[in-house]
């Protein structure tokens, strides 16, 4: 593991709970985009995922423990498969792509938790970085998985730096979920509070699929 691996985590977590935040904000329009907002939905959330299988094949690269690092390569190639299959169905209108964005999406599902319990039991100080590949798993769901995501993310960038620093570990735990949990409980308080004010009207939402919405 190296710096180049922590920042590539450290940018998928970041975009992950933005592009979270923009999703409860705008309640975006995913099958049919026809507003700015609705193609920056459209456009974090392929990103999020292609940037986070960057992220992983790098870690498959020079893993913290070899035991389960194939499974490493095959949720990094799940989350951009999903990431892409994202981008051509939504803004390109190409149908067939959803079964690349469901198929990468159950890749990575299923990949994650198996490469994480791997790292879990092999006996060496490195073998807590599978907690963060359990924990981020979720990201491949709707509704607060992508939060659970992007944390996760941010805090294994922070653990390949500072593995033995427990303290900044810590409070980057604190504050990290501290700051996730307020935006994504702001924003769905938000998006009540509008649709209670407003006038009744037909909303479309986002398919419930493998991936954030």
């Amino acid at each position: 593991m190296n710096r180049t691996t922590a920042i590539a985590f450290g940018v998928a977590g970041t975009l992950a709970l933005a592009g979270s935040a923009l999703h409860a904000l705008s309640e975006p329009v995913f099958y049919d985009p026809s507003t700015v907002g609705d193609y920056l939905a459209v456009m974090s959330t392929t990103t999020i995922y292609v940037v986070t299988g960057v992220a992983l094949v790098l870690l498959w690269r020079d893993p913290p423990v070899r035991r389960g690092s194939l499974f490493l390569l095959l949720a990094g190639i799940g989350a951009a498969a999903a990431g892409l299959g994202n981008l051509f169905e939504d803004a390109f209108d190409v149908e067939a792509a959803v079964w690349v964005f469901f198929g990468g999406g159950f890749l990575m599902l299923l990949t994650l938790p198996i490469a994480g319990i791997a790292a879990l039991t092999v006996r060496s100080p490195r073998r807590w970085s599978g907690l963060f590949l359990l924990f981020a798993a979720p990201g491949a769901m709707l509704g607060f998985g992508i939060v659970m995501m992007g944390v996760s993310w941010i805090l294994f960038a922070l653990w390949i730096v500072y593995q033995h620093r427990a303290f900044v570990l810590a409070l980057a735990v604190f504050i990290v979920l501290a700051l996730a949990t307020a935006v994504y409980l702001y924003g769905d308080d938000v998006v009540r509070d509008l649709s209670a004010s407003g006038p009744p009207q037909n909303r479309q939402y986002g398919r419930s699929d493998p991936a954030p919405r």
